[in-house]
Parts: C-alpha cells; sequence; structure tokens
C-alpha cells in the first residue's frame, strides 16, 4: 500500500511541480505567528549555526541571512549544511512570505534568504539560539518607526495630515448607576478645571464616568494625574471623546490650594521620542507574547504622552489587545474613538472594517472568560466560517560537473526536483481547521538506480477548539521545543489553560529523513508546560520526554528553559538532563546588550553530547543497520557504553559585535570556538581524538551607495581545525535592474594550508544568480558558479575544476 501511494504521489508531483535538494534537512523546521501588523518567523536547524549578519537593514522584500553552520549536528550528518533547500512555511501568508531557502553551496557564506511579496520592514534578533533564527517582521511600518527587536530606525517618506486638535480629561472611576452627590470626592483642582459626569453606551450597556478636565495636552493631564492617583489608584488619562455625552457637572472647582501647583512634571509628560519608539516595539513585543493585558498598559502609557506620531497606531493597537483579550466593549469604544481622532489617518479604513465586524456580532456582550483565559475569549469572537487553499508549487533543473587535472568531465548531478505545498483552512466561530502537505519528487537522469525518489516534509491535520483553548495537530510534522528534536510522525496535544499558562502533550516516531516512511523501532512520548510569571519580560518552560527503541530505552529526559527580553539586554538558558545516562544531555546560556551608541554585543556558550545521548547511537560505526540485530551481537549494558562513546562531548563559544558606522554602512565581528572531545575505541568502532574549531570573521555591509536597493557586502573569514588553516575574502552584490530583475555576483578566494602534508591551495568561487519576478505570485530564477582550485604538494600540482547550473520557476496560487 506504501508503495502505491508513493507511486501515486510522485506521478502527480512530477506533472505539478519546490526545491528541497537535500534530503538530510539542514533546517529542522519554521514557524510563522503574527499579532496584529507583527509577524514572527522562527526557523530551526538541525546542526548548530553561528549568526554572521543580515541585509539589507531596515525594509526590502527579500532578506538575507548569513550563518556559518558548525559540525554540531542532532540527527544529521554536517554534511547537510552542504546542501540547498527551499520551502514555504505554514501560514507564511501571515508574514507576506513567499518562500524561505537556505543556500549551503555559496561561493561565499551559507545564506538563509526569505523572500517577500511586498516591501516589509524587519529585524533579526542576533542573540538567538544557536539552533534557531529568529526574524521579526513589521508589515505596516510607520515613519521612523522601530523595527521590533532590533532597536534601529528605519524611515519612509510618507505624506500625514496632522490628527485634528484635542483636549483631554482624567478619568477618576467608571460605574453602571450615576453617581450620588455624596460620591463626589472633594479634590483640589487647578484653576480652569472642573469635575463632570460623562455617560456612554458600551455595547448596550450605560457606563457613567467621574471625570477631570479639560487639558490643552497630555503633558499637563499627566502632571496631574500623580495627584489623581493619590485618591484614585486606577486614574487613568483620556482624550475628550465627542462621541460621549457630558450630563451633568459635579460642582464648581473650588479655589486652587495657596501653594499653587508644585507637582513636578511626572515622567510620563516628558518621554522622548526614542522612549516612545522603544515603547512601542515593546508593546508588539507583547502582543505577540499575547501578553495582551501588559500591551493595553504600554499602548495607554504612549497615548497618555504629549502628541506625538506614535499615538495613531498605539490607539489602534490598545483597540486590538482589548479585542484579542475578549474586552469586547472595552475595543469597540477604542475604536470609535480612533475614528474621532484620526478620521482621515490611514489607517481609518482599517479600523472602520474591524468594528463593523464587532458590531455585527449579536450578543458579543455576552463574551466571559473562560479556563483558557485571554486567548479563548479573543478566539470565540464570531466571525465567518470560510475555507481558503492556498498551493506553492515549482521545478528546478540542477547539473553539478566536475573535472581532475586534465581527465575527462565527471557529471556527478543531472536532476529535476519537482515539489508542490498544498495548504488548506477553515476558519468557524468556535473550530479553527487547518491542513499541510509539502512533498516532492527527484528525478534522476543519471544511470542511479537510486536516484529517483519521494520526499515528505510535512502531512498533517490540525484542529483547534477556541471555546476550550486545545489544539491538536496529528501526522508529519516538526517541533523543537519540549525536548522534541526535529521532525516527526506523530500526535501533538496543546492546551492554553490561561493567558499565562500552556501545557503541551506529544507521542510519536521521529523522522530521520524526509525519504523515510514510518520508523517501525523508534517511539517517544512527552509533556511540557511553559509559563509566563508577572515579571516583565519572562518566561519559563519545563518537560519531561522518553522515547524507546524497540523494547529499550533510547532517551530520557528532562529539561528547563528561561528567556528574558528586556528593552536592551537579553538572556536564555536551557538544560537538558538524560535520567537514563544520568548525564546533562545539553546545556547553554546566551544573551545580548545594545548600548546607547547602538553597538550590540552578543555571547553565546554551549556544552552538549553531539549526536544528542541516546541509545541508537550504539549503531554509529557497526556492520549492522537493524538495532535487533545489535542486540544480537552484545548485551544491553554494552550496547548502552557503545551509545555514551559514540556521543562526543562539545563546547562552543561564541562572541560577537555589530555597530552601525553611518545609515548606509554597519560592520559585525564575529568569533567562535568549539571543542570536540575525543571518543575511545569500542565495539569495534575506532577512536577519535580531540579536535578543536577556531572561525572569525568581519563584515562591512553598505546598501543603497549606487542605487535605491542595491546591498554589497566586503568580508574576511579565518577559520582553524585539525586539518586545515583557510584566509578566506569574499564580495557579494545585489542589484536591481528595473522593477522585476534582480543581479546577484559574487566571489570567494580561499587560500587553505592542509597540515597532513603542508600542502597550500587556493581556490576561487566566482558565481551569480539571476531572479527576475513580475509579480509576487512567479519567478523565475538561474544560477551558475564555477570553483577553481590548484593544490600545491611536493613534486605534484593538482587542478580541479568544477561547475554547477540551477534553473528553474517558482508559482503561488
Amino acid at each position: 500500500m506504501v508503495s502505491k501511494f508513493r507511486v501515486a504521489l510522485a506521478a502527480l508531483l512530477l506533472f505539478a511541480a519546490c526545491p528541497s535538494f537535500s534530503a538530510s534537512g539542514f533546517v529542522a523546521g519554521t514557524k510563522v505567528s503574527r499579532v496584529g501588523n507583527l509577524a514572527v518567523v522562527t526557523v530551526s536547524f538541525n546542526c548548530n549555526v553561528q549568526y554572521l549578519g543580515h541585509d539589507p537593514e531596515g525594509i526590502g522584500n527579500q532578506l538575507r541571512i548569513r550563518i556559518e553552520p558548525t559540525p554540531i549536528c542532532t540527527g544529521v550528518s554536517p554534511l547537510a549544511a552542504v546542501a540547498q533547500e527551499r520551502f514555504r512555511p505554514a501560514s507564511a501568508d501571515l508574514a507576506n512570505l513567499i518562500d524561505i531557502e537556505y543556500d549551503g553551496e555559496s561561493s561565499a557564506d551559507a545564506v538563509l534568504a526569505l523572500n517577500f511579496s511586498e516591501d516589509v520592514a524587519f529585524g533579526v534578533d542576533s542573540f538567538n539560539s544557536a539552533r534557531h533564527v529568529i526574524i521579526r517582521i513589521d508589515l505596516t511600518p510607520e515613519p521612523d518607526a522601530v523595527v521590533a527587536g532590533t532597536g534601529r530606525q528605519v524611515s519612509r517618506a510618507v505624506q500625514r495630515e496632522a490628527p485634528p486638535a484635542v483636549r483631554y480629561v482624567i478619568n477618576l472611576q467608571s460605574s453602571e448607576r450615576p453617581p450620588a452627590t455624596a460620591d463626589f470626592p472633594s479634590l483640589e483642582l487647578d484653576a480652569g478645571l472642573e469635575l463632570m459626569v460623562t455617560e456612554t453606551i458600551i455595547d448596550g450597556q450605560t457606563w457613567h464616568r467621574l471625570r477631570v478636565g479639560y487639558f490643552d495636552s497630555s503633558e499637563a493631564a499627566a502632571r496631574n494625574l500623580t495627584k489623581m492617583r493619590r485618591e484614585f489608584p486606577t486614574a487613568w488619562i483620556d482624550r475628550d471623546d465627542p462621541l460621549v455625552s457630558r450630563i451633568e457637572a459635579a460642582g464648581p472647582a473650588p479655589p486652587p490650594s495657596a501653594g499653587g501647583n508644585d507637582e513636578a512634571p511626572v515622567s510620563a509628560g516628558t518621554t522622548t521620542d526614542s522612549k516612545l519608539a522603544e515603547l512601542m516595539a515593546e508593546g508588539r513585543r507583547l502582543m505577540t507574547a499575547g501578553e495582551l493585558s501588559r500591551a493595553v498598559q504600554i499602548y495607554t502609557k504612549v497615548l497618555q504622552q504629549q502628541e506625538n506620531q506614535y499615538q495613531p497606531e498605539a490607539q489602534e493597537y490598545l483597540a486590538l489587545a482589548r479585542e484579542r483579550n475578549g474586552q469586547l466593549a472595552h475595543a469597540k469604544a477604542e475604536y470609535q474613538r480612533y475614528l474621532a481622532t484620526y478620521p482621515d489617518h490611514e489607517g481609518a479604513a482599517r479600523v472602520k472594517q474591524r468594528l463593523a465586524a464587532l458590531l455585527s456580532q449579536p450578543d458579543s456582550r455576552q463574551a466571559q472568560s473562560s479556563p483558557s483565559g485571554a486567548v479563548a475569549s479573543a478566539s470565540r469572537q464570531r466571525r465567518p466560517e470560510t475555507w481558503s487553499l492556498r498551493s506553492y508549487v515549482s521545478q528546478y533543473y540542477r547539473r553539478d560537473v566536475n573535472q581532475l587535472n586534465n581527465d575527462a568531465e565527471v557529471v556527478s548531478q543531472s536532476a529535476l526536483y519537482t515539489d508542490i505545498n498544498l495548504d488548506a483552512r477553515r476558519r468557524g466561530e468556535r473550530f479553527d481547521f487547518s491542513s499541510r502537505l509539502t512533498a516532492g519528487y527527484r528525478k534522476d537522469f543519471l544511470d542511479n538506480p537510486n536516484g529517483d525518489g519521494v520526499r515528505v516534509s510535512y502531512a498533517f491535520a490540525d484542529l483547534a477548539d477556541a471555546k476550550y483553548g486545545v489544539r491538536g495537530r496529528l501526522g508529519r510534522q516538526s517541533r523543537n521545543t519540549g525536548g522534541v528534536l526535529g521532525r516527526f510522525d506523530g500526535l501533538n496535544l496543546s492546551y492554553q489553560a490561561t493567558d499565562r499558562l500552556r501545557t503541551d502533550a506529544v507521542v510519536g516516531k521521529p523522522v530521520n529523513r524526509t525519504a523515510d516512511g514510518v520508523d517501525s523501532a523508534r517511539t517517544f512520548y512527552g509533556i511540557s508546560a511553559n509559563y509566563t510569571p508577572d515579571i516583565d519580560n519572562l518566561d519559563i518552560g519545563i518537560y519531561a520526554i522518553q522515547q524507546s527503541v524497540e523494547h529499550l530505552t533510547d532517551r530520557q529526559a528532562i529539561g528547563a528553559e528561561a528567556r528574558y527580553f528586556g528593552e536592551n539586554k537579553s538572556i536564555w538558558g536551557m538544560i537538558d538532563y538524560d535520567t537514563g545516562f544520568k548525564e546533562i544531555g545539553s546545556l547553554f546560556l546566551q544573551g545580548s546588550w545594545r548600548l546607547p551608541s547602538d553597538l550590540t554585543l552578543t555571547g553565546f556558550v554551549d556544552r552538549r553530547h553531539s549526536p544528542m545521548l541516546s541509545m541508537s547511537n550504539a549503531l554509529i560505526g557497526q556492520p549492522v543497520l537493524d538495532f535487533n540485530e545489535l542486540l544480537i551481537l552484545y548485551p544491553e549494558d554494552e550496547i548502552r557504553e557503545f551509545a555514551i562513546d559514540r556521543a562526543a562531548l562539545t563546547t562552543t563559544y561564541t562572541i560577537g559585535a555589530s555597530q552601525p558606522l553611518s545609515p548606509r554602512i554597519h560592520i559585525n565581528v564575529n568569533a567562535s570556538q568549539a571543542t570536540i572531545e575525543g571518543t575511545p575505541e569500542s565495539g569495534g568502532v575506532f577512536a577519535t581524538e580531540k579536535s578543536t574549531y577556531t572561525y572569525i570573521s568581519t563584515d562591512l555591509v553598505a546598501s543603497s551607495l549606487i542605487k535605491e536597493g542595491d546591498v554589497s557586502l566586503f568580508g574576511l573569514r579565518y577559520s582553524d581545525s585539525q586539518s586545515t588553516e583557510v584566509f578566506a575574502i569574499h564580495l557579494d552584490t545585489r542589484f536591481p535592474i528595473g522593477k522585476y530583475l534582480r543581479l546577484n555576483p559574487r566571489l570567494r578566494v580561499d587560500h587553505r594550508t592542509i597540515k597532513s602534508d603542508l600542502s597550500t591551495q587556493w581556490i576561487y568561487t566566482p558565481g551569480i544568480r539571476i531572479q527576475y519576478r513580475k509579480d509576487r505570485r512567479f519567478r523565475i530564477e538561474f544560477e551558475g558558479g564555477l570553483r577553481i582550485s590548484s593544490r600545491e604538494m611536493t613534486g605534484l600540482t593538482e587542478d580541479r575544476e568544477s561547475w554547477f547550473v540551477n534553473l528553474g520557476y517558482q508559482f503561488l496560487y
């Protein structure tokens, strides 16, 4: 049955038509999420990587992230990094993302490229884990807005009308019944201020608000807010809303005190533009993290300042945060306030649509909190039940040719890669259903009996229940949290207990290669929990997982991780302890610090067994492929010792610095050292010696020097290992030609010293990539490269030459 299915699928894909040139899978998985106009894309790898830099800075329709793969991998060979992969993440449309490309065969650095359907503002977290890259995308950048996660400003010339002049009030308290005269407080008000009661109807409910006003600016209101909060701790600043009816004055304001108002302006009234930008970036981060109540506080704080460019966006995000938090009545009021204050702003049409959707919801005022907290409450809003279907298809032909000295050319690859991605989704009032199939077929034109093959990267169905905050995903999927090590076939269940607590349970069978079927020997199950305590920017997670191979315990571990993301500092730590082997499987700690000068410093320490501790490691170097056969040859105790012997202990230290030199030029410097401990001889497998790998790089990146949109990179590299010492220089440029064409010529020159025989080698690697994209749906690409090397040995010169071409198209519909 399985073979028939694969044959049928292969035929379908051959005539349908995204290449994934590496079956071993260097990229472990991706995740896309979005709240409002902020999207977050996380790319995970099966090997440790070192972040080198990215270009361009700020805005564009393509983001190129330069990375350096290391030999420290889990579940794959380090050679997996020397490959090309292209894929379309699930929920890619949330980030206006067409696809993601990984090129480990580039003549310069390995590159992770994200292609967008339109210009977006982005930032890359350079303090990310050695196995993750996190990209934050602002889909509607404002002028001089700070891209979340970078602290850098991006500018775009947009002409806007100044918002109309507004007055401000201080809201002391709100109640459903009109306040009696005896409820009026005795306050000392400045001259010109009065105490008043206003009436407003929110979602059919009448609210009476006790207020003080009027103030000509938020700064003046903020000066008085400190005094008001002595008696009314929850007092807040609001704009005078023309939609709200004033029904009475609470009495004449008493004369000012003899001493006058000697209150100093509070910090809220004198917040600088840079601080406001940081607040907006923090608000976006909180929205992404689902910390909606704290996001409301941040945006309210921005609105309490004197007039500034961020207030229209803050008003819209405040309404959106309340809507997602299930506070529908408040959300409607905030949307109405936006339209009254900024009727001609560019976001008015969008806000009108959201308000209309809320007003069309019958009985929305009955929304209550549920065991699943804010997430479930927000999800229960009524919405139309619709189906959507997206597909991404492509075909690429790849040809590789090699030649040694004057020998005949040898064609090492001639193949057509045909891939398809199908996403189906149905969004309902209570249930969300989605499914995905990502698969490919390789047609080999050489005389290779094992050249053809089907790959299945994803094949799952996902169902979410908004009422109870439960989500389940069944099928082939990928996960890199909770102790799960990448792709697997199985079931993952999530329960959002509150807006601060989420629990997960998982059961499945690991998948080593996308060409593999279901693993009949290994099974794992685990549980995990993620908690966000009432401490700003802190997340904590714990997990327990167990995996068996045949009838033996393959892996049994518990772990914990903690992350803190502050305004200018961050730190992330994780520990995985194998209770079966009674050893720490992995431990890492990383951090970053952005100084006032815009200098960003990063550091990373990682200590782990590579490959990860498991009984399956005992198969490495053995003449058998099946674990049952290994049990025939050796007893369980010896197999356990073999497994530990094959998992070398590795330690990695990384430091980096990034500094803008001007708005168009910045420099990156990185250094890393990895030590792989030796392993003993056992089970007929030879011992390995201790090895150390050192890597130092510096990049100078310039953008828009010749014409708008061009990017040029000049880099220097040095690496040293037990076998070779390498000095390299490379140049990588990208030029837009007109509206649709982009050229990417590049050149790298290496000088290597091979320590085994002290020979030297020069390597020249020129290449070019041409991309034509007339619209977001269709793209044609050509890539070609040449590699020429000359190795000088004692009395002998060895010349090698190789070239490749890669031609194909992509279609999204």
